[in-house]
């Protein structure tokens, strides 16, 4: 009886095992061709190639019990680290490869992604951008904001080799036609609820070279491809009819060429757009519409209805100085409905006399020793060779190769922090620093800010604290030509080494709001601004969105001289895509009132007239006079007699005495010595 069940118990563990057996194999079965193209890899082929001995063995030798359990524990080992391998990961990526990054910016209210005050955009989840890659054979990629990241992941080694060419559009579509090079774009008819957004198209373009692509990170500002309409309609009677209705006439239908924003000629028939209403009281109407010649209009443009009557208004040769509804702007268009249905325009506001003819300097720069240029005697400033700086002279201007300059000393009041490494080769001593011009005109407008609100920063400084963040030291305000600039130092030791935002950078500083790119990770747990017990949430620095032309330009720059605010802007060029950050210190104008001449500063200049072997012991700080021209077509206000430098934008930065007064109502400024 004791053998029967010793008998029938080693039958029954034979049989458990064998099951047992019998399902590891069926495991491994399933598993295998999940990660058959794992034999192909180094990492795993020799795990592979044991999975297949051992499946034979086990076949052959099942009968065995001590075979069964060699067996199975090997399978049980093999198995999970098969699996392993069946999971694509940066381990498998061949050597050199890794995964990019894509940042993708934009800079309007207008479109769904959610935007700052400051005009700067970012995504959210739900977005998708298009992505064009060039190359032998141009390829289209949909990518979707999941999780705060862009999915799917591209590697380096997918932009292809060489130039790496990308273009980016906003929204994507999936009825594209990658091989023909050209994006077609259609704007919507109805665009009184979604159709305004999804009539919009924002679009980027890079060219950079795989060599240059150290990083894992590709940033794409966007900017509009659209033309956006804005009209506003007054009335005899003050009040609008409330049976007033609207309608845009456009072709709505075009390509775009996205690596150089050129758009072909809209194509189709001319349709109705009933526009966004913005104010129906007001009579505020916005319509995005595909850009092309204002000669297409001239027979209607924009029909007003009301009472049984409809008006038409004819679209006319220019607008301002543009005879074109240009890519990325604005036009606003001002109506006056008439008692008896009819409408006109209001006329354009005549020039300021009150600024004819004068050169104006930024508040608080201006001293008795600051020479104006002589612009009525302009043979007597004297010509220097560019061989020998050493002998350029010390306040007064003169002219090198035709361009006119003043060389800083230490009486003035102006700022000039320049770059260690401006053509950001690594050739020089220093930081590396040669994409963070907006750190530097920042710097300048720092020190700007901080000389003239002194005696407020002490109060300050006494009732809070002169080092709020002892990880992160408050840099000394002082500025020479011998030292470098401790607010410039700040930012090239905490930002990387990329482009930005001088608004930003100042926003930063003060009051802690976000935008700074750092390696450092406990930045922003350790640093909120140096002012920020009364700047939180106060920007001391804005972007005009305006877009540049002679009008706009003139007006926000008078409008900054009169309400004492500082001015940075963004100058780009034009061929070849990229922006530069820099300061203006003074305006000329015309006799018309209209700004003629800046002069400004050149974070790039610093080793401008340095000779090899000579002793370069000259002052290398200087302040530039560049007259500026206006022109027709999409740069419309450009610095000198070239046709490559356009002004972009302008940045203000107040000095937000209203709420250093209100802090501090016993502080007393005293700035007699500012003409």
């Amino acid at each position: 009886m004791e053998l029967d069940s010793i008998v029938s118990m080693q039958s029954l563990y034979r049989s458990s095992l064998t099951s047992y057996a019998a399902l590891s194999i069926i495991f491994l079965l399933i598993s295998f061709p999940h990660c058959l193209w794992n034999l192909f890899s180094p990492y795993h082929f020799f795990y592979g190639f044991s999975l297949l001995l051992q499946l034979n063995l086990i076949v052959r030798e099942m009968n065995s019990i001590r075979i069964i359990v060699k067996y199975l524990l090997l399978a049980l080992v093999v198995a999970p680290i098969l699996l392993s391998g069946c999971k694509k990961s940066e381990a498998c990526i061949s050597e050199g490869d890794r995964y990019i990054e894509i940042k993708f910016t934009q800079e309007d209210s207008d479109t769904r992604a959610e935007i700052g005050d400051d005009g700067s955009g970012f995504f959210t989840d739900g977005d998708k951008v298009g992505l064009y890659i060039y190359g032998k054979q141009t390829k289209h990629v949909i990518l979707t904001r999941e999780g705060g990241q862009w999915t799917p992941k591209l590697l380096k080694s997918e932009l292809g080799a060489g130039t790496v060419r990308l273009s980016a559009y906003y929204p994507a579509r999936e009825d594209v036609s990658p091989e023909t090079d050209r994006h077609t774009h259609s704007v919507d008819t109805d665009q009184t609820g979604s159709g305004y957004e999804d009539s919009d198209l924002l679009w980027s373009h890079i060219d950079m070279e795989q060599d240059d692509l150290t990083g894992n990170v590709i940033e794409m500002p966007f900017v509009h491809g659209m033309h956006k309409l804005s009209i506003h309609i007054s009335s005899d009677g003050g009040s609008l009819p409330e049976d007033l209705t609207v309608i845009v006439k456009n072709i709505t239908e075009g390509s775009f060429d996205l690596s150089t924003g050129q758009i072909d000629i809209p194509g189709g028939t001319m349709k109705d757009i009933s526009p966004r209403i913005l104010s129906e009281s007001e009579g505020k109407y916005s319509a995005i519409l595909f850009p092309g010649s204002l000669d297409a209009y001239a027979e209607g443009w924009v029909e007003i209805s009301t009472g049984g009557k409809t008006s038409v208004y004819k679209a006319p040769v220019k607008i301002g100085e543009s005879s074109l509804l240009e890519s990325g702007k604005e036009t606003v268009l001002n109506l006056h409905l008439k008692s008896d249905g009819d409408i006109g325009t209001d006329p354009d506001p005549a020039p300021d006399p009150d600024y004819g003819g004068k050169t104006c300097w930024v508040y608080g720069v201006k001293t008795a020793g600051l020479p104006d240029y002589p612009r009525d005697h302009e043979e007597s400033v004297p010509e220097y060779s560019f061989l020998v700086p050493e002998n350029f002279p010390s306040g007064m201007w003169y002219k090198v190769s035709g361009v006119m300059y003043l060389n800083w000393q230490k009486d003035f009041l102006w700022y000039d922090c320049d770059k260690n490494d401006p053509d950001d080769s690594k050739s020089r001593p220093g930081y590396h620093d040669g994409n963070m011009c907006w750190a530097a005109g920042a710097s300048n407008l720092l020190h700007w800010w901080t000389r003239l609100n002194q005696p407020y920063i002490e109060a300050y400084d006494a009732k809070y604290s002169s080092n709020p963040w002892p990880s992160y030291p408050r840099p000394s305000f002082g500025f020479s030509d011998k030292d470098s600039s401790g607010i410039f130092d700040f930012f090239r030791n905490i930002s990387r080494n990329r482009g930005g935002s001088d608004a930003v950078g100042i926003n930063w500083f003060i009051c802690g709001t976000p935008g700074i790119s750092s390696p450092d990770p406990d930045i922003d747990d350790n640093f909120n601004g140096y002012f920020t017990e009364i700047f939180d949430n106060i920007d001391v620095a804005v972007k005009p969105k305006d877009a540049m032309n002679k009008e706009s330009l003139s007006r926000i720059i008078k409008g900054a001289l009169e309400n004492k605010q500082g001015l940075g802007f963004v100058q780009s060029n034009v061929s070849k895509g990229v922006t530069h950050v820099m300061t203006i210190w003074g305006v000329e104008f015309d006799d018309a009132g209209y700004v003629s001449a800046l002069y400004y500063v050149d974070n790039n200049d610093h080793y401008n007239f340095e000779v090899k072997g000579g002793t370069n012991k000259f002052q290398h700080h200087r302040l530039i006079r560049q007259e500026i021209r206006y022109r027709d077509g999409l740069w419309k206000v450009m610095m000198g007699n070239s046709n490559v430098h356009a002004i972009s934008s302008i940045t203000l930065v107040d000095l937000k005495r209203d709420v250093w007064q209100k802090e501090f109502p016993e502080v007393v400024i005293k700035e007699d010595y500012i003409q």
